[in-house]
């Protein structure tokens, strides 16, 4: 967005824009204006979350190896001493206006990150969701189905995506997308964030000291816990995360389980129509909106399961809201 659709703005619009980009509430309402969020699983845990329960998972135990490593290292690199990364001049030019406003903010939320920097990579838990283009995609994705059918029934629960509008500060867990942006990519993103500080210099320093630094922090947050190698674009991931530790865990839980033979610790988040967060509209009736029967030997077999999930969870003429696709992927006898 040019810079001078801005003059108007109410400071703390200008900082999101300037510090986020594309993730404020006004730009997330157009971006969801004729696309969605699905997320893609296995029948069975397609069933608990119907439920009303959601399972946050390690990052550490998910297919991407490096789903945190890669970002923190970017930050890292960019902060160590002797570093040659591409985004290391960038983001020590954003850090010095930020220090022209309030002195030594920099180093202050560098030291932050550097003491979190053990929890955001052993202790983020993250749901994975994808953005759903419904006209395209009414079938599903067959990257996805892929990767969640095998031996297994596939389902996608397409969600409304309203819930996922709004940026809310210092919650339990968020919402964000994941950035494939390469090393170049995110030095020109923040160039363009030092550019516009350096035009509001005089904003910057009127606001509180603490908010400025909550800004620049939460910055190095999301690029250290949801950036990817650009590889992996295509998947158009969402992650709905939560850090132990360096979140507030309100209306969550950390239980054990077990999972295909690893012990892990997991955090649950609970969807119910009476759960924590519904004044939020976080529960199974208001966010789902299709469910997407994957690939499978038995797809009637499942559809009506899930129908009958649908409909003890609340949701209104659940059968109309049910699709099998029609992806020919072909399945191993099971």
């Amino acid at each position: 967005m040019p810079i001078f659709l801005r003059k108007n703005m109410d400071p703390l619009s200008r900082l999101d824009l300037t510090f986020f980009g594309d993730e404020t509430d006004g730009l997330r309402k157009q971006f969801f204006t004729d696309q969605t969020l699905v997320h893609y699983t296995t029948a069975e845990n397609a069933l608990n979350i119907l439920k009303g329960e959601v399972w946050l998972r390690n990052t550490r135990v998910m297919n991407d190896v490096a789903e945190v490593q890669y970002g923190a290292s970017l930050i890292e690199r960019a902060i160590g001493s002797g570093s040659s990364s591409e985004v290391e001049p960038a983001l020590l030019r954003l850090g010095n206006l930020l220090d022209r406003a309030h002195p030594g903010l920099s180093d202050e939320v560098y030291a932050n990150f550097r003491r979190n920097l053990g929890n955001l990579v052993h202790r983020t838990y993250v749901t994975c969701l994808s953005v759903h283009h419904p006209k395209k995609e009414e079938n599903g994705r067959l990257s996805m189905w892929r990767a969640y059918t095998g031996n297994y029934a596939g389902v996608a629960l397409v969600l409304n995506p309203e819930p996922f509008t709004q940026m809310v500060e210092d919650p339990s867990f968020f919402s964000v997308p994941v950035s494939y942006a390469t090393e170049h990519e995110l030095q020109q993103k923040l160039i363009k964030a030092s550019a516009d500080v350096e035009q509001s210099l005089s904003l910057v320093a009127e606001q509180p000291r603490y908010l400025i630094a909550w800004y620049f922090g939460t910055l190095l947050r999301k690029i250290a816990t949801a950036s990817k190698h650009h590889g992996f674009r295509e998947e158009e991931e969402w992650r709905v995360m939560h850090t132990r530790y360096v979140d507030p865990s309100d209306g969550l839980r950390y239980e054990i389980a077990t999972v295909r033979g690893i012990p892990q610790l997991i955090t649950k988040l609970s969807i119910g129509a009476d759960g924590p967060f519904a004044d939020k509209g976080i529960t199974i009736p208001n966010l789902v909106r299709q469910v997407i029967i994957g690939p499978t030997n038995y797809p009637y077999v499942v559809a009506e399961a899930v129908q009958a999930a649908m409909e003890t969870a609340g949701i209104v003429d659940a059968a109309s809201k049910i699709h099998i696709s029609q992806i020919p992927l072909r399945m191993e006898p099971s």
